[in-house]
Protein backbone atom coordinates (compact mmCIF):
# COMPACT_ATOMS: atom_id res chain seq x y z
CA UNK A 1 0.00 0.00 0.00
CA UNK A 2 2.76 2.48 1.01
CA UNK A 3 4.72 1.75 -2.36
CA UNK A 4 1.17 2.32 -4.58
CA UNK A 5 1.33 5.56 -2.28
CA UNK A 6 4.83 6.44 -3.53
CA UNK A 7 4.25 5.84 -6.71
CA UNK A 8 1.07 8.25 -6.99
CA UNK A 9 3.18 10.72 -5.37
CA UNK A 10 5.97 10.25 -7.56
CA UNK A 11 3.79 10.45 -10.79
CA UNK A 12 2.38 14.22 -9.64
CA UNK A 13 5.78 15.30 -8.74
CA UNK A 14 6.65 14.32 -12.59
CA UNK A 15 3.71 15.95 -14.22
CA UNK A 16 4.88 19.35 -12.42
CA UNK A 17 8.05 18.59 -13.88
CA UNK A 18 9.20 21.72 -15.64
CA UNK A 19 11.72 22.01 -19.26
CA UNK A 20 14.80 21.52 -16.70
CA UNK A 21 13.53 18.89 -15.19
CA UNK A 22 12.60 17.19 -17.88
CA UNK A 23 15.56 17.27 -19.89
CA UNK A 24 17.58 15.87 -17.20
CA UNK A 25 15.22 13.01 -17.09
CA UNK A 26 15.69 12.07 -20.84
CA UNK A 27 19.51 12.38 -20.38
CA UNK A 28 19.92 10.44 -17.07
CA UNK A 29 17.77 7.69 -18.96
CA UNK A 30 20.15 7.70 -22.02
CA UNK A 31 23.26 7.48 -19.44
CA UNK A 32 22.15 3.28 -18.79
CA UNK A 33 21.57 2.25 -22.37
CA UNK A 34 21.20 4.14 -25.63
CA UNK A 35 17.57 4.34 -26.99
CA UNK A 36 15.80 5.24 -29.73
CA UNK A 37 13.74 8.62 -30.41
CA UNK A 38 10.55 7.34 -30.16
CA UNK A 39 11.46 4.65 -27.42
CA UNK A 40 12.82 7.37 -24.98
CA UNK A 41 9.47 9.60 -25.80
CA UNK A 42 6.99 6.56 -24.86
CA UNK A 43 9.77 6.20 -21.68
CA UNK A 44 9.02 9.80 -20.40
CA UNK A 45 5.49 10.12 -21.01
CA UNK A 46 4.56 6.67 -19.35
CA UNK A 47 6.88 7.79 -16.33
CA UNK A 48 3.88 10.55 -15.94
CA UNK A 49 6.00 13.96 -17.84
CA UNK A 50 4.43 16.32 -19.60
CA UNK A 51 4.20 15.55 -23.10
CA UNK A 52 4.79 19.02 -24.02
CA UNK A 53 8.03 18.84 -22.58
CA UNK A 54 8.96 15.56 -22.75
CA UNK A 55 9.17 16.80 -26.65
CA UNK A 56 10.97 19.53 -26.51
CA UNK A 57 13.25 17.64 -24.33
CA UNK A 58 13.37 14.96 -26.67
CA UNK A 59 14.14 17.93 -29.45
CA UNK A 60 17.06 19.21 -27.73
CA UNK A 61 19.06 15.57 -26.98
CA UNK A 62 18.96 15.58 -30.93
CA UNK A 63 20.45 18.17 -31.75
CA UNK A 64 23.04 17.38 -29.03
CA UNK A 65 23.70 14.41 -31.03
CA UNK A 66 22.87 12.35 -27.96
CA UNK A 67 20.11 10.70 -29.84
CA UNK A 68 20.80 9.67 -32.91
CA UNK A 69 18.35 6.96 -34.65
CA UNK A 70 20.71 5.98 -37.48
CA UNK A 71 24.06 5.80 -35.46
CA UNK A 72 22.35 3.48 -32.88
CA UNK A 73 20.26 1.32 -35.87
CA UNK A 74 23.83 0.51 -37.52
CA UNK A 75 25.33 -0.04 -34.39
CA UNK A 76 22.38 -2.79 -33.74
CA UNK A 77 22.88 -4.06 -37.59
CA UNK A 78 26.96 -4.58 -36.81
CA UNK A 79 26.36 -6.11 -33.20
CA UNK A 80 23.90 -8.63 -34.76
CA UNK A 81 26.48 -9.27 -37.57
CA UNK A 82 29.34 -10.00 -35.61
CA UNK A 83 28.37 -11.66 -32.93
CA UNK A 84 24.73 -12.87 -32.94
CA UNK A 85 24.26 -13.90 -36.69
CA UNK A 86 20.85 -12.74 -37.02
CA UNK A 87 18.81 -12.65 -40.39
CA UNK A 88 17.44 -10.01 -42.33
CA UNK A 89 14.30 -10.35 -40.87
CA UNK A 90 15.01 -11.08 -37.64
CA UNK A 91 17.02 -7.67 -37.38
CA UNK A 92 14.27 -5.87 -38.87
CA UNK A 93 11.82 -6.83 -36.31
CA UNK A 94 14.50 -6.17 -33.23
CA UNK A 95 14.90 -2.44 -35.08
CA UNK A 96 11.04 -1.73 -34.78
CA UNK A 97 10.72 -3.00 -30.89
CA UNK A 98 13.83 -0.76 -30.51
CA UNK A 99 11.44 2.04 -32.03
CA UNK A 100 13.64 2.47 -35.18
CA UNK A 101 11.76 4.23 -37.73
CA UNK A 102 11.13 2.09 -40.83
CA UNK A 103 12.62 4.64 -43.03
CA UNK A 104 15.91 4.64 -41.54
CA UNK A 105 15.64 0.89 -41.10
CA UNK A 106 15.16 0.14 -45.01
CA UNK A 107 17.98 2.65 -46.01
CA UNK A 108 20.42 0.59 -43.51
CA UNK A 109 19.63 -2.75 -44.71
CA UNK A 110 19.53 -1.91 -48.66
CA UNK A 111 23.30 -0.79 -47.73
CA UNK A 112 23.65 -3.51 -45.59
CA UNK A 113 23.21 -5.92 -48.88
CA UNK A 114 24.99 -3.74 -51.21
CA UNK A 115 27.84 -3.90 -48.82
CA UNK A 116 31.15 -5.44 -48.66
CA UNK A 117 31.26 -8.58 -50.23
CA UNK A 118 33.04 -12.25 -49.53
CA UNK A 119 34.20 -14.50 -52.09
CA UNK A 120 34.60 -18.39 -51.52
CA UNK A 121 34.86 -21.46 -53.51
CA UNK A 122 32.00 -23.46 -53.46
CA UNK A 123 32.06 -26.43 -51.37
CA UNK A 124 30.39 -28.73 -54.47
CA UNK A 125 31.53 -27.22 -57.74
CA UNK A 126 34.38 -25.02 -56.22
CA UNK A 127 33.55 -22.24 -58.42
CA UNK A 128 34.25 -18.61 -56.60
CA UNK A 129 31.04 -17.13 -55.18
CA UNK A 130 29.99 -13.94 -54.25
CA UNK A 131 28.15 -14.33 -50.48
CA UNK A 132 25.97 -10.88 -49.64
CA UNK A 133 26.29 -10.17 -45.74
CA UNK A 134 22.79 -12.16 -45.01
CA UNK A 135 24.62 -15.36 -45.91
CA UNK A 136 27.89 -14.27 -44.96
CA UNK A 137 25.92 -14.29 -41.43
CA UNK A 138 23.96 -17.59 -41.84
CA UNK A 139 27.41 -19.32 -42.49
CA UNK A 140 28.91 -17.89 -39.83
CA UNK A 141 26.06 -19.22 -37.67
CA UNK A 142 26.41 -22.59 -39.21
CA UNK A 143 30.06 -22.62 -38.60
CA UNK A 144 29.12 -23.51 -34.36
CA UNK A 145 26.52 -26.11 -34.97
CA UNK A 146 27.84 -29.27 -34.28
CA UNK A 147 26.27 -32.44 -36.52
CA UNK A 148 25.13 -34.91 -33.30
CA UNK A 149 22.90 -37.55 -35.32
CA UNK A 150 23.84 -40.25 -37.68
CA UNK A 151 20.19 -39.77 -40.15
CA UNK A 152 21.77 -37.25 -42.48
CA UNK A 153 17.67 -36.00 -43.65
CA UNK A 154 16.84 -35.61 -39.74
CA UNK A 155 20.30 -33.21 -39.13
CA UNK A 156 19.31 -31.23 -42.24
CA UNK A 157 16.00 -30.87 -40.91
CA UNK A 158 17.20 -29.27 -37.40
CA UNK A 159 19.85 -26.65 -39.09
CA UNK A 160 17.30 -25.59 -41.32
CA UNK A 161 15.34 -25.40 -38.32
CA UNK A 162 17.79 -23.39 -36.39
CA UNK A 163 18.63 -20.85 -39.58
CA UNK A 164 15.10 -19.87 -39.36
CA UNK A 165 15.13 -19.04 -35.93
CA UNK A 166 17.62 -16.38 -36.61
CA UNK A 167 15.31 -14.86 -39.26
CA UNK A 168 17.03 -15.89 -41.92
CA UNK A 169 14.66 -16.57 -45.69
CA UNK A 170 13.44 -20.45 -46.24
CA UNK A 171 15.07 -20.78 -49.20
CA UNK A 172 18.80 -20.04 -47.66
CA UNK A 173 18.20 -21.78 -44.90
CA UNK A 174 17.55 -25.24 -46.25
CA UNK A 175 20.57 -25.00 -49.05
CA UNK A 176 22.98 -24.15 -46.18
CA UNK A 177 21.78 -26.41 -44.13
CA UNK A 178 21.80 -29.64 -47.11
CA UNK A 179 25.05 -27.81 -47.96
CA UNK A 180 26.73 -28.13 -44.37
CA UNK A 181 25.62 -31.40 -43.74
CA UNK A 182 26.18 -33.30 -47.16
CA UNK A 183 29.68 -31.86 -46.15
CA UNK A 184 30.02 -33.34 -42.86
CA UNK A 185 28.98 -36.43 -44.41
CA UNK A 186 31.34 -36.52 -47.41
CA UNK A 187 33.98 -35.68 -44.73
CA UNK A 188 33.52 -39.53 -43.35
CA UNK A 189 31.83 -38.15 -40.33
CA UNK A 190 28.90 -39.98 -40.94
CA UNK A 191 27.32 -42.12 -43.87
CA UNK A 192 27.20 -40.96 -46.99
CA UNK A 193 23.78 -40.08 -48.58
CA UNK A 194 23.13 -38.31 -51.43
CA UNK A 195 20.42 -35.26 -50.85
CA UNK A 196 17.07 -34.77 -52.54
CA UNK A 197 15.61 -31.20 -53.04
CA UNK A 198 13.66 -31.66 -50.07
CA UNK A 199 16.36 -32.06 -47.76
CA UNK A 200 15.87 -35.60 -47.71
CA UNK A 201 18.06 -38.78 -48.75
CA UNK A 202 17.73 -40.90 -51.57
Amino acid sequence: MRRRKDLVAQRARRARADAPDVLEAAARSLSGAPRSRMALTERLIVAGYPEDLVHSAISRLVELGLIDDERLAQALIDSRDRSRQRGDRAIIQELRRRGIPDEITTRLMEQRAKGPTNTEHGAATGDTVTLGAEERAARAALSRVRLRGTNPRAETQRVAQMLARRGFPPALCWSLAREHVTNHFHDGSGAGEAFDQDGGTE
